[in-house]
């Protein structure tokens, strides 16, 4: 069941990612969280209302707290994504975001001491080089022996850090609150954010545009909101370090449909960097 998790959690997370790229280039990083983080909380919010009576809500107020932190690493995770989706190729950014999986598993070894095999060892070399690969001007390396980061790392690093901190943490709610709970209440947290600093910065919540794209950011709230309850399904009943890195090869989804229908150049290093961070993070769920 945990491998069907993270695999559904992977198609989710995959095509929520794509479309987000096409709206953040409309609307930007923080009105595009905003939509998609609203829509998919309403989504969140049906089921809740239909199976309210089926919660036990005794153990929330001291798991607070842990949501709190879940919600403003995801926000800077969240965040420092879209941005790097905006100025970058979705190609490029979402390998490196995607390699949460990896800081998920280690911190799941060190803390909760999951077992490696020498396999998953062996992938995380794999993902180390893929980001490697992805991120540095191989010219410029080679003829200038001055490394060079490509527009979008920096960005695709800091998600990819906030993204596999905080789904650790969702780990320990989840044992406490089960696979809903935690993952509705800390996106609730995560739009109040959003909302006080919209107000602050006097953004308006729906920019002058020929057409406002409701519908595409419906859609990717419902696909992350989706992502996330088959994550925290997953992780309720199965260890981490086979959930995450499953999920966390959204990847491989999100490129194909870059490739399809962006029409996005790969060369050679990078095709290699995609395949070796791809191909970590399928071996690491071995």
């Amino acid at each position: 069941m945990g491998i069907l998790a993270g695999l559904l959690s992977m198609i989710f997370w995959g095509t929520a990612i794509f479309l987000a790229a096409l709206a953040s280039r409309k609307l930007g990083n923080v009105l595009t969280l905003f939509w998609m983080q609203l829509f998919g909380f309403i989504t969140g919010f049906i089921y809740f209302f239909i199976n309210f009576r089926t919660y036990n809500f005794i153990s929330v107020p001291k798991i607070i707290p842990l949501l709190v932190i879940i919600a403003i690493l995801q926000a800077i995770a969240y965040l420092a994504f879209y941005k790097g989706l905006e100025k970058s190729q979705v190609s490029l950014v979402s390998p490196i975001g995607a390699a949460w999986g990896l800081v998920t598993a280690i911190l799941g070894v060190i803390f909760l001491k999951e077992k490696l095999s020498g396999t998953q060892i062996l992938s995380i070399g794999f993902i180390v080089v893929g980001i490697l690969l992805l991120s540095i001007n191989i010219n410029d390396f080679i003829k200038l022996k001055k490394i060079n980061l490509l527009a979008g790392v920096n960005e695709g690093i800091i998600a990819m850090l906030g993204w596999g901190v905080s789904l650790f943490f969702l780990v320990f709610a989840t044992k406490d609150l089960g696979w809903f709970l935690p993952a509705f209440i800390f996106r609730l947290f995560l739009l109040l954010f959003l909302s006080v600093f919209i107000l602050y910065s006097h953004k308006p919540l729906i920019p002058k545009l020929e057409k406002f794209p409701f519908i595409l950011l419906l859609l990717i709230g419902i696909f992350d909101i989706g992502g996330f309850f088959s994550y925290s399904y997953g992780v309720s009943s199965t260890s981490a370090s086979i959930v995450a890195p499953i999920g966390s090869a959204y990847a491989l989804v999100t490129v194909f449909l870059a490739r399809i229908f962006l029409k996005e150049n790969i060369d050679l290093n990078k095709t290699i960097g995609i395949l070796a961070i791809i191909g970590g993070l399928v071996l690491i769920s071995l």
